[in-house]
């Protein structure tokens, strides 16, 4: 018995197919840090919450006190993961002398690998590193005559689906230059205003914001990063104001009692 022979044009189809299976599975959604810095322990929550861990070191004493915010104040900023956070946030923090005398970037960059730095014997633990790391923004930040430090990090969460016209992609032509991706991205901020004498925070502030656009197959991951990249410049300015109406408050709150 011979081969059954499959047509020419049924061949192509399946090979088509088959390419096209690992593309549509390249397609989930995935999320990150709003800096690609900002992972694994080293992330606004394990930063925050290392403030409560442990007493603080002498040099940071005042843990007893309540936390404190006297407007106008001086007020680093650090974005986890950056070297600085974007001019434009600082701008619009600027923009309110009323309530930010003085505003400065303050680096949240990292200086501590848990798995090469060590004192002594010991190797620090991901959770020593983040409050390590944490005590140095703070005294970075004391040492340039700061009172207060605006930490903020968040996610964003970005994904490519398929739309009408990826049917088109069994193409060259058609992978290229058809704008088959439905792109999405959503990212969410978090702010915590961190009263650098008693290490406490005095008040948070969060956002979100959405975007989206279209990409062809060859220019999905440029186009995730375009669309991820909006995404993150509109939140960190929402957050930014969200600060600032929360310290409006604050100030309103606090001249009302007098």
């Amino acid at each position: 018995m011979q081969p059954r022979k499959i047509p020419r044009a049924n061949v192509s189809a399946r090979l088509a197919t088959a390419a096209a299976v690992p593309l549509a599975v390249l397609a989930g959604c995935e999320s990150s840090g709003l800096s690609a810095r900002e992972a694994g322990n080293r992330n606004f929550s394990s930063y925050v919450y290392s403030l409560y861990a442990a007493p603080p070191p002498p040099e940071l004493a005042g843990a007893s006190e309540p936390a404190r915010l006297a407007l106008p104040t001086k007020l680093g900023v650090a974005q986890v993961g950056e070297v600085a956070p974007p001019e434009s946030v600082l701008d619009k923090l600027r923009g309110k002398s009323h309530l930010f005398a003085r505003v400065e970037a303050v680096p949240g960059t990292f200086g501590i690998d848990p798995y090469e730095y060590r004192q002594g014997n010991a190797t620090f633990t991901p959770e020593e590193v983040a409050r390590k790391e944490m005590d140095r923004m703070r005294q970075y930040a004391r040492s340039m005559g700061m009172d207060h430090l605006l930490l903020i990090g968040g996610t964003i969460d970005h994904a490519a689906q398929d739309n009408g016209l990826s049917v088109l992609d069994l193409t060259i032509v058609g992978a290229f230059v058809v704008p088959s991706k439905q792109i999405t991205a959503e990212a969410k901020a978090s702010g915590a205003l961190i009263d650098l004498k008693t290490g406490r925070v005095v008040l948070t502030a969060s956002a979100d914001a959405s975007e989206g656009g279209v990409a062809s197959t060859v220019t999905q991951e440029s186009g995730q990063l375009n669309v991820a990249r909006k995404a993150r410049d509109e939140v960190l300015g929402e957050l930014a104001e969200q600060v600032i109406q929360r310290c409006q408050r604050w100030q309103q709150a606090t001249a009302a009692a007098f």
